[in-house]
């Protein structure tokens, strides 16, 4: 998928949960550049007020937050209504390979993709591609 094909769909509607305030702009505003909307949150209790009134196709969800868990964050979106269908993904600093190790301690119904920062073009496109058909099985 690029840009342009992005571009003539409706924007995919992605909630970032970062709390660093210059990342969580710096990627919002790469992540909109290539024709997503964007919505930021700072903690893990305000990710799950955005999520309930925004409605996010993908959640990128720092592991460490002011107030909980990115995991935590991830698995509370799941149970509600707003997150159940959504692509969940743990964005990360830990290396490829810390992410790997930790992808096998990590119920699958929980995180769908695990990823490093920062984000990248392909990463962003393998996400939006993988968000088109996925619907959560019940």
């Amino acid at each position: 998928m690029n840009r342009q094909s992005l571009r003539n769909t409706s924007p995919c509607r992605i909630l970032l949960v970062e709390d660093n305030p210059e990342l969580a702009e710096v990627t919002a505003e790469f992540i909109r550049l290539e024709g997503a909307e964007v919505r930021i949150a700072q903690s893990g209790q305000q990710a799950l007020e955005i999520a309930e009134a925004f409605g996010p196709e993908i959640v990128l969800c720092d592991m460490r937050l002011p107030d909980m868990a990115g995991l935590d964050v991830l698995q509370a979106l799941r149970s509600r209504e707003s997150g159940k269908d959504a692509l969940l993904v743990i964005y990360s600093a830990l290396s490829e390979f810390d992410l790997r190790l930790l992808k096998r301690t990590v119920d699958e119904s929980t995180v769908d993709v695990f990823l490093s920062k920062p984000i990248n073009v392909e990463s962003l496109n393998m996400l939006l591609t993988r968000r088109q058909g996925f619907r959560r099985r019940a």
